[in-house]
């Protein structure tokens, strides 16, 4: 069981965020207790986001049960999801960002037995000159689960409680990430949970894609 969870709050050229800091550090604590190995990284350029990736896609292996985190800015173009590294330049566009679908090709290439991809940032896309990168079509696994913290074209947002805060997204995740159930129907739970919370109704909902053909669940022991 491995995780990889980035978060960036300090943008050189977009606004700062607050969340992530915040939610990658309880989300890895979550993860350790359910068997992970987590390995936590925050404010990337891209460079160092794409080293990232590779060292993560390197212990992936058959049967293993990956996790692939991120929180901080993002856009989403014709299906196709991008996340903002630090030094990225005004306007977005995707060679200087790091494409999610590439990220999940090569998780699924490694053979491994459940890919997990949760993206807690925004889906809007601002810049309709830009081309698409080029991504390759998904093979048929059937092991990949996507959590979106909302919905295609819309914004994600953050709370601010006293000193802390955190994404809308990673407050009900906490609630039930450690539950011994499959884990599209544990993501239905954070779905319905932020679909009552009345701070985002009508403005945040989250999104859940999948092919999981089998029970897999975050507690299972490997």
């Amino acid at each position: 069981k491995i995780a990889l969870l980035v978060g960036n709050n300090c943008y050189q050229h977009h606004p700062n965020l607050m969340a992530p800091v915040t939610d990658v550090f309880e989300l890895s604590l979550l993860l350790e207790q359910l068997g992970f190995q987590v390995v936590s990284l925050l404010d990337l350029n891209k460079a160092e986001m794409v080293t990232a990736v590779s060292r993560f896609l390197q212990l992936l292996g058959k049967g293993v049960y990956a996790i692939f985190y991120y929180a901080g800015h993002g856009y989403e173009h014709s299906g196709r999801n991008y996340m903002v590294p630090v030094d990225a330049p005004q306007p977005y566009a995707p060679e200087n960002c790091i494409s999610v679908q590439r990220i999940l090709q090569k998780m699924q290439q490694q053979q491994t037995a459940l890919n997990l991809i949760l993206l807690d940032t925004c889906r809007k896309w601002y810049n309709p000159e830009c081309a698409l990168s080029q991504v390759q079509p998904l093979e048929p696994w059937g092991n990949t689960v996507y959590g979106y913290a909302t919905s295609e074209d819309a914004e994600a947002y953050e709370l601010q409680d006293g000193e802390f805060s955190s994404g809308i997204f990673m407050k009900y995740l906490k609630k039930h990430i450690l539950q011994e159930k499959k884990v599209t129907h544990m993501l239905e739970d954070v779905l319905e949970d932020i679909g009552r919370d009345p701070l985002v109704t009508g403005k945040q909902v989250m999104e859940i894609k999948h092919t999981l053909k089998e029970a897999r669940s975050l507690t299972d022991p490997i």
